[in-house]
């Protein structure tokens, strides 16, 4: 019985989410608080869901990349250039997510440097990364960079990127992406 009552604490030990799961109801609520422009009843769930849902690191990392969301939606653009950092800081896999929203909320601030090198740590975490291309084309945009956005929204295509945003600029710019890629054939459906 010893030897069984033993065997339980050491497999609780060194298992602690078979006893503590983490609990991402708090941080689910907030992010629907936050899609409703609810800000300041999701930063207030946000900070509930650390204090006390068990979070594993990468559901950390992820809710203060919601949280660094919520303040670039509610325009508080330090707060979320602060929460973003503390997310790359905790380095979860989709690392790349939090520098290409910490990019874009440099942008929003007028910090074109910044925006830039976060941008280039996105696309050297997850190269090719499509999304990276369509952003820094809207900065470019931003500081009236057009042909540097042009050819940036044509990288997007070229990595996959599909959406309307970016065909409305395709528009804009009159490309012709058949033209632009050549003899690379220019297929809606792939990604």
């Amino acid at each position: 019985m010893k030897k069984l009552t033993f065997l339980v604490i050491i497999i609780l030990a060194c298992s602690p989410n078979l006893v503590f799961s983490e609990d991402l109801n708090k941080c689910m609520s907030a992010w629907n608080a936050k899609q409703a422009g609810n800000y300041s009843t999701a930063l207030r769930l946000f900070d509930e869901c650390i204090k006390k849902g068990n979070l594993t690191p990468s559901s950390l990392a992820r809710t203060y990349r919601n949280i660094g969301l919520t303040y670039q939606s509610q325009g508080s653009l330090k707060k979320a250039i602060n929460a973003l950092t503390k997310a790359i800081e905790m380095n979860p896999p989709d690392v790349y997510d939090d520098y290409l929203n910490r990019g874009n909320t440099y942008d929003m601030a007028n910090k074109f440097e910044e925006a830039m090198k976060d941008y280039e740590l996105a696309l050297k975490s997850r190269p090719g990364y499509a999304m990276v291309y369509f952003d820094r084309g809207i900065a470019y945009e931003h500081y009236k960079m057009f042909d540097k956005a042009k050819t940036e929204f044509i990288e997007a295509y070229k990595h996959g990127l599909r959406t309307l945003p970016l065909i409305e600029r395709f528009m804009l710019y009159g490309i012709d992406i058949n033209k632009e890629l050549g003899s690379q054939k220019a297929s809606p459906g792939k990604k």
